[in-house]
């Protein structure tokens, strides 16, 4: 018994021993340094410790039904070590019998086979790289003499591997190579053990074409070349698709137009034959308006259809000698050679735009979007391109700026605004560094019981140079640069700690509108954050309204709406500025969860005497209250539409009758005042 004992200590292989029920009783040094268990660690447990899950449960049983019944069982377990790392064993498990014939243990003989598990493995994927690589694959031995070929050597040479098998590979070739190039080739084989490049050979059916080769020497033990593997593809299609990756590289794969980089060559090019010819360039950059709202609407799908289409409708509108490129999203630019007439340009702009504001019919939806062109003449506004393209930019963004769909010439004033421009969005930058933004309140009153119910946070600045800069100029700057991100929130913060002061002061129903941007949605503005600055602030949620525009309620976006709501969710309540100016629908009061309709100016400044303003503010109140919502009339400016809104339901106001917008401290004098005074200013 102490030799079997040696025998089993001193075993190569791993030895587990487990009673009838399958507990552990024994285990050897060996399985102890293979498996990183200790003896002390297992004894008293079951083996299923190594399990690492590969083995189903059918597998398992079919094991156990061979032992209980008496038979060895042979085969592989794919373990897991005490460290987690994964491992493969050959294992042989027999029963032990008692002197009556009794199973009473069973031992298991295993053997590591990761190795020799891992090498097959290799072997095998090697094997499969073989047959199924797309690359052709010829050995030759020592004397160059072909050994195997793998089936793409088949396939892009035309040869069966027992046309080529003993033969040299000069079979294949071209002819079109001198004793040169093979010189250096084999040179580079036998002292570099590697050449790659570009070859041409010929198939079995007498057809040349072309492939990149690379060859590789394989040394024996001594370092002598015993083995070269030769590794090929075939590049014709390549080759033939180098015209296809040049037009792809110079047209926009949406629509088929020229790119910015090919536009750039041609106009170029035109520039050098207007100088030849003496003729005149129009350059026309056209910019789609409402296609940033249909893309985030209706999805890119719908968005890129659209592109489609109205590419079409520019190239309906121009000679086939002129140029139409997209420089990418909604932006196309139009290149006229030999221009005379610039009303003929013109007649050519306004075209451009009659066509895109037709209906655009997708997915059995009505489309309207608009666009805005910039035009610049060569030589006349510019000598290079990119002055012209500069200049078709800035007259483009003019065309916006004077309402859209409509097109406007380059000036020399142009660039001076835009220069202005560019310096006055540096200044932003730096304002609120330098403390020049000032946080302005306008009370909303309630004329009918002659109290204020809220403020509204009006965002002023006051420019070191120019002054107070008007807010319709600076806050469509900050939204295009993305400045109205923490700018809005530092209004947010300011405005909230005011109200908290004016609660502490004694005015504890007072209210506080902050107006909300779409951009601040696309530049981060979560719940979150105005969660926090609501509880630094210990004001309740219900005392804040946001204000939005309805372009955003326009959008009707699922992003738009989960955004709105998840700031309802905080208890704050959302009102609509300038109600009735975007087309206003009721599908989108149902869909928003809006509190507050504030009426637009507009509707206000004629009020009594214009009968239409009249019909359309007494329908808005009269849905205001059908839909249990809010109603505040802003521009109120006299004592007669004052009287008139309150007689017709709408109570609480906001205009110059009452206040102007004021600064924190006037606004806290203002609070201490009669309120029975107001109306006289």
């Amino acid at each position: 018994m102490r030799k079997l004992g040696r025998v089993l200590e001193q075993s190569p292989a791993s030895v587990m021993i487990t009673n009838i029920n399958g507990i552990i009783e024994y285990v050897n040094p060996r399985f102890e340094k293979v498996s990183g268990y200790s003896a002390e660690e297992v004894v008293g447990k079951n083996p299923r410790i190594l399990k690492s899950g590969d083995k189903t449960k059918e597998e398992y049983k079919a094991m156990w039904d061979s032992l209980l019944a008496g038979r060895e069982w042979r085969g592989i377990f794919h373990n897991k070590r005490k460290d987690g790392s994964i491992y493969w064993e050959s294992a042989s498990i027999s029963p032990l019998r008692d002197d009556r014939g009794q199973i009473t243990h069973f031992i298991a003989v295993k053997e590591d086979v990761t190795a020799q598990k891992r090498a097959e493995d290799q072997l095998r994927m090697n094997a499969t790289v073989f047959d199924t690589t797309q690359e052709g694959i010829m050995v030759t031995d020592a004397d160059n003499l072909i050994k195997t070929v793998n089936p793409s050597f088949t396939r892009i040479t035309g040869y069966s591997s027992e046309e080529v098998i003993g033969q040299s590979p000069s079979i294949l070739s071209s002819g079109r190579h001198d004793d040169g190039f093979y010189e250096e080739l084999w040179d580079s084989v036998l002292h570099k053990r590697y050449w790659s490049g570009e070859i041409w050979n010929r198939r079995k059916d007498g057809s040349v074409y072309p492939e990149w080769l690379s060859i590789a020497a394989i040394p024996d033990e001594q370092g002598i070349a015993k083995e070269y593997v030769a590794v090929f593809s075939d590049i014709s299609k390549h080759k033939e698709n180098e015209e296809q990756i040049l037009y792809q590289a110079n047209y926009d794969a949406l629509t088929g137009l020229p790119n910015r980089s090919l536009f750039s060559d041609r106009l170029d090019q035109a520039i050098g034959s207007a100088l030849r010819e003496q003729w005149k360039l129009a350059i026309l950059f056209v910019d789609l308006d409402q296609f940033k709202m249909v893309n985030d609407t209706f999805g890119h799908v719908m968005g890129d259809e659209l592109l489609q289409l109205v590419a079409k409708r520019i190239s309906d509108c121009v000679r086939e000698s002129d140029t139409i490129a997209r420089f990418g999203g909604d932006e196309f630019v139009i290149l006229l050679q030999d221009v005379s007439d610039m009303d003929a340009v013109a007649h050519i702009a306004t075209k451009v735009i009659d066509k895109i504001t037709k209906v655009f019919t997708l997915y059995e939806r009505e489309i309207f979007i608009g666009a805005s062109v910039g035009i610049t003449i060569f030589p006349d506004d510019a000598m290079n391109a990119d002055s012209l393209l500069r200049n078709a930019d800035m007259a483009m963004y003019q065309a916006k700026d004077r309402g859209r769909n409509n097109y406007q010439f380059f000036t020399a004033s142009m660039q001076k605004r835009t220069l202005e421009r560019q310096q006055l969005e540096l200044d932003l930058r730096l304002a609120v560094q330098r403390s020049e933004l000032e946080i302005y309140y306008q009370p909303v009153v309630d004329a009918e019981f002659e109290k204020i119910v809220s403020v509204e946070a009006l965002l002023r600045w006051n420019h070191p140079h120019r002054g107070i800069v008007n807010p319709g100029v600076f806050i469509p700057l900050a939204e295009d640069s993305g400045l109205i991100g923490p700018i809005g929130e530092w209004v947010l913060q300011g405005a909230c700690e005011q109200l908290n002061r004016w609660h502490n002061s004694g005015h504890s129903d007072l209210r506080l509108a902050v107006n909300l941007s779409s951009r601040q949605r696309e530049l981060g503005l979560e719940a979150g954050y105005l969660q926090q600055i609501l509880q630094e602030s210990n004001l309740d949620p219900d005392m804040l309204s946001l204000e939005i525009t309805e372009s955003l309620l326009l959008r009707d976006t699922e992003e738009a709406i989960t955004w709105l709501s998840s700031f309802k969710t905080l208890g704050v309540n959302l009102s609509i500025d300038d109600f009735g100016t975007g087309y206003s629908s009721l599908s989108y009061l149902k869909r928003f969860p809006v509190d507050i309709l504030k009426i637009d100016r507009s509707f206000v400044s004629d009020l009594p005497e214009n009968t239409g303003d009249v019909k359309l503010v007494k329908t808005i109140v009269a849905m205001a209250d059908s839909l249990n919502l809010g109603l505040i009339a802003e521009g109120v400016e006299t004592k007669a539409q004052a009287d008139f809104l309150v007689q017709n339901g709408c109570s609480n106001l906001q205009g110059y009758y009452y206040a102007r917008p004021m600064s924190a401290a006037d606004m806290s004098a203002w609070l201490q005042r009669d309120m029975r005074s107001t109306g006289t200013t």
